[in-house]
């Protein structure tokens, strides 16, 4: 695939997610996708791999947590070949009221027309604070001065 075409399908795919057209967006995914979402299952709800088949369920977890929905608005892109770096900011307000404001960094795999794999970074305790009120960085910090723990 050219570059551009890579681009196409990969902003396709985003423009889809952000429109609340996950059906455009599925139509986009290759049948092997796999979408790694950074962080700790045991600490944020939405951590973990997914196939195409659980993409519905990622977005609806989501769409729990934030029911008046969030806007995503891709910032910037880097395509070489078949393969995309995208930027985004993401923003939304939680049922309590806690403003979401968070940036988030897509690696992305195009294969044949299709995203073959996608790996999110972001802000995984600003994430699991608005989304999910939960609070875990106190527990972690009271754990820095333990054996085996490491300082940065």
């Amino acid at each position: 695939m050219s570059t551009a075409e890579t681009r196409n399908v990969v902003l396709g795919f985003f423009d889809g997610l952000s429109t609340g057209r996950l059906e455009a967006a599925l139509e986009l995914l290759d049948e092997e996708f796999v979408w790694r979402v950074s962080g700790r299952p045991e600490y944020l709800p939405i951590a973990g791999t997914y196939g195409k088949e659980e993409v519905p369920a990622l977005v609806a977890k989501v769409g729990a947590a934030m029911p008046d929905g969030i806007r995503m608005t891709v910032t910037g892109t880097t395509v070489e070949g078949d393969r995309a770096a995208v930027e985004a900011e993401v923003h939304g307000v939680s049922p309590a009221g806690k403003v979401y404001d968070n940036r988030n960094f897509f690696a992305v795999e195009v294969r044949d027309g299709r995203i073959r794999a996608v790996r999110e970074y972001f802000d995984t305790i600003h994430t699991n604070e608005v989304l999910f009120d939960n609070v875990y960085a106190d527990a972690v910090l009271d754990t820095a001065g333990e054996p085996g723990h490491v300082r940065d």
